[in-house]
């Protein structure tokens, strides 16, 4: 047994251990604290998402649907309460009211490199923030889409630079493409009329269709896409934007898109099956002809019947599924398999991404308002575009069909700054913007000057913007680059205040 003494010596000794463990864990507090002041004050701020400017990309204050007829799930913009105009689902079209009680979600919480710009140069389609030239103190979210010294003028939906069409990185154009129609959400409702209209040689197949025997020699067995508006009538694939639909939005579109994309998931059974892919867009056809391998056929690229890129042999694997991805944007035609480009050998310039460019062929004037007109009784405007999908030779199995449609700028204001008619130059160390959600973003489009030096005067319905409409380079924040704290999904019945996991991602 220890002598009084020593208990003496041990207490103070237990005493001088949880005063010296205590200051330990203060000063730990103490440097985390201080590191994560300088983290964010240096290297990542979090920032919470406003507005709907940036939607679909990312949501500002929104409820979340899952439609009543088909299942497929989306968002519409709340700005702070949702009205009784009625949501239109992007993928069948059926109008639905909000269903009562329902409660908006705040908007994306996204992390932000900070002053990264002061190492490295902004890039074309940068998500970045940056502080209001007016009003520092307020964060603004945009889309980078011209840098210093570039002319830039929106032409039909698509960004023209120096009288060039810009092309969009990967993983950009990935974040800009908007859903028109995917098999695998199938409407039930009575009276639906199918978009994909197949020749009697298809079979149903679940979410897609069959082709249980090869077609007669010399036949392509077609699948032929109708689109129709939300009355069911054919029409143009427009500019519909779901995510406004709830708040005063159009619930149609105005604007005809042509640039697409389609993506499937084909199996070839044989050898000898060809998958042909038919695009119209104005005036300018494209094909896509894909053989199976172990073909002789090469896979080739054609623009209005001329070959423009090729590869020698086939390239669809045989008794296997592929993932199959054409499209037409930005006046260059895409070609992938299982996410690689296929053509090895090209007639036509590239993209920077490796895809064949084309000149599109004139357009008259009447032919564009025409098709921009809205269907009416006992009319259909003219199609813009077309899309079919054939196989010849073998058999062939499709898992689905989806179709998107690409990002349409919009030249809202009346005139604006780079809208079609008036470009607009760019000076050294500025920057030109543009919100992902055209219609409804508030940009560098509509920002007024007061000393207007463009010889028009200054657009009256939007608040004035002190000076150029480009973001200094000395307001670059930074470069948005994660979701960290997405909504929480209706569908998976989470709280509010609790992050949504299946929405964490890289923004692009």
């Amino acid at each position: 047994m220890a002598s009084k003494p020593q208990r003496d010596l041990q207490k103070a000794h237990r005493r001088r251990k949880n005063r010296e463990s205590f200051l330990e864990t203060l000063e730990s507090i103490v440097v985390a604290f201080v590191l994560a002041f300088i983290f964010r004050a240096f290297v990542v701020e979090a920032f919470v998402i406003p507005t709907g400017s940036m939607g679909p990309t990312l949501y500002g204050q929104h409820a979340e649907f899952t439609c009543c007829d088909c299942g497929y799930t989306f968002a519409v913009g709340a700005n702070g309460r949702l009205n009784s105009r009625p949501v239109v689902c992007p993928n069948c079209g059926r109008r639905q009211r909000v269903p009562p009680g329902i409660s908006p979600y705040s908007g994306d919480r996204i992390l932000v490199l900070k002053f990264l710009y002061d190492f490295a140069e902004p890039r074309r389609w940068d998500v970045i923030v940056f502080r209001n030239p007016n009003q520092p103190e307020e964060n603004y979210i945009k889309r980078l889409v011209a840098l210093p010294g570039e002319t830039i003028e929106l032409v039909r939906g698509d960004v023209t630079l120096n009288g060039r069409i810009a092309h969009k990185s990967d993983r950009a154009q990935e974040a800009l493409w908007m859903i028109v129609h995917d098999t695998r959400h199938a409407p039930t409702r009575t009276g639906w009329d199918r978009r994909w209209i197949a020749d009697r040689l298809w079979e149903s197949d679940k979410h897609g269709f069959a082709l249980p025997r090869a077609p007669p020699t010399g036949r392509t067995a077609w699948l032929v896409y109708h689109h129709r508006n939300t009355e069911g009538h054919r029409d143009n694939i427009r500019d519909y934007y779901a995510y406004n639909s709830g708040a005063n939005g159009s619930t149609t579109g105005r604007n005809v898109c042509t640039d697409l994309r389609l993506t499937t998931a084909v199996t070839a059974e044989t050898a000898e099956a060809v998958l042909v892919v038919e695009m119209r867009a104005w005036r300018d056809r494209f094909r896509f002809r894909l053989p199976a391998e172990g073909s002789e056929e090469p896979t080739r690229i054609f623009l209005n019947g001329r070959v423009i890129a090729e590869a020698s042999g086939g390239v669809l694997p045989v008794g296997r599924s592929a993932e199959v991805e054409v499209a037409n944007v930005d006046h260059a035609l895409l070609l992938r398999v299982d996410g690689r480009r296929v053509t090895e050998t090209h007639y036509n310039p590239l993209t920077p991404q490796g895809d064949v460019t084309y000149k599109p062929a004139p357009v008259s004037e009447d032919m564009l308002q025409a098709s921009h007109e809205a269907p009416r009784p006992g009319w259909t405007p003219p199609m813009a575009c077309e899309l079919r999908l054939g196989v010849r030779g073998g058999p062939l199995r499709i898992a689905y069909l989806r179709l998107d449609r690409d990002v349409y700028y919009v030249n809202r204001a009346a005139p604006g700054y780079g809208t079609e008619g008036y470009p607009f130059t760019l000076k050294a160390d500025e920057f030109f913007v543009l919100g992902d959600n055209s219609p409804k973003s508030y940009d560098s489009r509509a920002w007024c000057a007061a000393s207007n030096a463009s010889g028009w005067p200054p657009n009256a319905g939007f608040p004035r913007f002190e000076g150029r409409p480009v973001i200094p380079r000395r307001n670059l924040v930074g470069k948005a680059f994660f979701v960290y704290w997405p909504a929480a999904g209706t569908r998976w019945h989470i709280p509010r205040v609790v992050p949504n996991p299946t929405g964490w991602r890289l923004v692009h």
